[in-house]
């Protein structure tokens, strides 16, 4: 399943704070063990999960069931190993809780007349209707259909990660692959 990117730092903002709280950083070691496929462990022992990849200041940590980006300060050396503070069911409640914000503020957005932009913040066109899990979206070009899954909140609202010339390319192939499928 993937992310986005603002339910990371929310969860990423969460563990820190919630864990600070009931028990003591762990101790930060420069050579703690931290590399993919490494199993990070709570501070009772438990296995929490595996580092998925690591990416500058960032961790991806999959916990078999969620992956959570938590960053590398998050992480301390336990005596089995890397180790976090949270247990793995506190980190799939903190990246359950961010999912459902995040889809609650997305289904807030997603309303007739809302501008959509694409990557790097181009302006696609306007949502159109909304109805069984399809976003129609108006645009200079003619109107596109998408799934609800393709739209995420970003920094200037609605977002899509296509720019309106991949868009358009897309749309293109949809509709010759959609007349060729009823010439048949």
């Amino acid at each position: 399943m993937k992310f986005p990117l603002s339910v990371m730092a929310v969860v990423a903002a969460a563990l820190a704070p919630s864990v600070a709280i009931a028990q003591p950083a762990p101790a930060a070691n420069v050579n703690s063990p931290l590399a993919a496929g490494a199993v990070v462990y709570d501070p009772q022992g438990g296995v929490v999960g595996k580092v998925e990849s690591l990416a500058g200041d960032n961790v991806v940590l999959d916990t078999g069931t969620v992956k959570a980006t938590l960053p590398r300060t998050a992480f301390g050396s336990g005596a089995k190993g890397p180790s976090v503070n949270a247990t793995k069911a506190q980190i799939e409640e903190l990246v359950a809780a961010s999912m459902a914000k995040a889809n609650a503020a997305l289904d807030a957005a997603l309303v007739p007349g809302a501008v959509v932009r694409g990557a790097a913040g181009t302006l696609i066109g306007t949502v159109k209707e909304v109805s069984d899990g399809q976003v129609l979206i108006e645009r200079d070009a003619g109107p596109v259909s998408l799934t609800k899954a393709a739209f995420a909140m970003g920094p200037s609202g609605l977002a899509i990660s296509l720019t309106a010339d991949e868009l358009e390319v897309a749309a293109k192939g949809a509709a010759s692959s959609t007349s060729s499928a009823s010439a048949q």
